[in-house]
């Protein structure tokens, strides 16, 4: 990049977003690692195969895209492995559509809530994705 050249990278606000977001989601990671009994059994409810498997694999990818996008470290592949894990668990374990009264209420937030992080998630890797095109052609 070129010498003096302000990124929003190393702006406070994002900074500080980086840390909320990827310390939200190292704590959704460890505490579903810390929990993977009772995650597995609710997603052997939704039908999700291979329950504890499936919790173990999705709360690492929760932790590598926390811990990653935290410390700015490898930011497309940390974005990456929280998008992966909000794209393949939403739709099956927060299936509001398919739920009724207060159930559906609460499943609706989950998807809504993980929607959010999902565009947020997004966003991460698009800033990272252009942080890196500007050092690799030397902006």
């Amino acid at each position: 990049m070129a010498e003096g050249s302000d990124t929003v990278t190393k702006s406070t606000g994002f900074r500080l977003a980086r840390v909320i977001y990827g310390g939200l989601l190292t704590y959704m990671g460890i505490s579903g690692l810390r929990n993977v009994e009772a995650q597995a059994g609710y997603a052997e409810s939704k039908g999700v195969p291979m329950p504890e498997t499936s919790v173990v694999a999705s709360h690492w990818l929760l932790l590598v895209g926390g811990v990653g996008i935290s410390l700015w470290k490898l930011p497309a592949l940390a974005a990456s492995a929280a998008i992966s894990f909000l794209v393949g668990v939403t739709p099956f374990t927060h299936d509001f559509w398919n739920q009724e009264g207060q159930e559906r209420q609460n499943e609706e937030n989950h998807f809504l809530k993980n929607a959010a992080m999902l565009g947020a998630a997004l966003a991460f890797l698009g800033v990272a994705e252009s942080e890196k095109a500007k050092k690799s052609t030397g902006e």
